[in-house]
């Protein structure tokens, strides 16, 4: 049936109105109404159809995208009274141009998704908490595209700027090494470079021994004396260099002495926490300087060893014997700690018969006391005693 015939029936009065079950929209307004008019009439009627059956079963928004879909196609074809063509054909004699919401409508007959009212769920961002998530499943789903586009972005940039990064750190870091090796090699020619420079130097100007040389070279020779003169400059040039770049190795040296001064410390604070205390870390301080003295350290020697202006070989004897001292003491502990402690005897009135033994038991006691309370050699020398009270005791 063309758009002729359905004008002309609409138009006759005599015609019975044909009986359907799809719902009729009647566009406001008086005169007959454009294709686009039309269209866009049935766009928004849609739209406020799909709003009011928000709440009604999914049966009935799964048949929403069909019902508002046919209404379209029959209100537009109704609406036309210049053409007998489709509505494709109809949208090109209009100009070729598409109207809002055509696509829309081409989608909801296509896509059986979305045909049925249902969408993929919109997962919330993994960087967020778990209640930003949950409120993030509450809000609209357009808000929840924008959030999510946002937060891509967001991520996307902060990707990029991190390999960015990266990328500068690393030509940062091959930049350093290139100028840490030109720099040692400069370093290292600056010392041979003066060497030769003195030497060549000293066979020119072999006869200027003197300032009265150089005096009588100025009056005599005016052209040599320039060439004498510029060579000391050269060389005093190449002093300042040299000294300044001793310098500067000085004071890096120091920084790295005082990294690693802080660095021991702390492991050795980590290793044995009791000579954290200040006072225990003196004590210890104290005494490890009377015991190097004791092994042969002079106080000079061991203010350059402090000071990281000297250092002390593996091989050194003084070094051996406080090996030796440290394994003995070590051993002496351990054998002390080892042997099974005995009770002690009960205490006895006055005048009262001791137990047998109680005597060496006593003195066993004691040593082990002091050799709790022993450091050093001492403490060398108290666990030797209490290993010979204790082999009289068992013999």
């Amino acid at each position: 049936m063309s758009l002729d015939n359905v004008a002309g029936i609409a138009g006759n009065e005599q015609s019975p109105a044909p009986v359907s079950d799809t719902a009729v929209h009647t566009a406001g307004g008086d005169g007959p109404l454009s294709i686009r008019d039309a269209a866009r009439s049935v766009i928004d009627w849609r739209r406020k159809s799909a709003a009011g059956k928000a709440a009604k079963s999914p049966n009935d928004q799964s048949n929403l995208g069909q019902d508002a879909s046919a209404q379209s196609t029959q209100s537009a074809a109704s609406l036309d009274p210049t053409t007998q063509s489709d509505p494709a054909q109809a949208g090109d004699d209009a100009g070729g141009e598409s109207l809002p919401g055509e696509t829309q409508s081409q989608d909801a007959v296509v896509d059986p998704r979305i045909k049925s009212g249902e969408q993929p769920p919109i997962e919330p961002p993994r960087s967020w908490s778990k209640e930003d998530k949950e409120l993030f499943k509450a809000l609209p789903r357009e808000t929840q595209e924008r959030l999510a586009d946002r937060e891509r972005s967001r991520d996307s940039d902060f990707s990029r700027r991190q390999q960015e990064a990266t990328e500068r750190a690393k030509a940062l870091e091959a930049e350093r090494s290139l100028a840490e090796q030109a720099r040692g090699q400069y370093e290292h020619a600056l010392p041979i470079l003066l060497s030769n420079m003195q030497a060549a130097h000293n066979g020119e100007f072999a006869d200027i021994q003197s300032m009265d040389d150089v005096q009588k070279l100025a009056v005599n020779d005016p052209i040599r004396y320039t060439q004498w003169d510029a060579a000391q400059k050269r060389l005093a040039a190449v002093h300042r260099e040299v000294a300044a770049v001793q310098e500067q190795q000085a004071v890096e040296q120091a920084q790295r002495l005082q990294h690693y001064r802080m660095r021991e410390a702390e492991l050795f604070a980590e290793k044995a926490p009791e000579f954290a205390d200040p006072v225990q870390s003196k004590k210890l301080m104290d005494g490890a300087v009377t015991v190097l003295r004791d092994l042969g350290f002079q106080d000079q020697e061991l203010g350059e060893l402090w000071n990281g202006n000297r250092n002390i070989s593996i091989h050194d004897h003084r070094l051996h014997l406080l090996l030796r001292d440290g394994i003995k003491w070590r051993d002496a502990s351990a054998k002390a700690r080892t042997v099974t402690a005995r009770q002690v005897p009960p205490v006895q009135r006055p005048g009262a018969a001791q137990p047998k033994g109680a005597l060496r038991e006593a003195e066993l006691q004691n040593l082990n006391k002091q050799l709790d309370n022993s450091r050093g050699n001492n403490a060398i020398k108290a666990a030797a005693a209490l290993l010979a009270a204790r082999r009289r005791a068992a013999g």
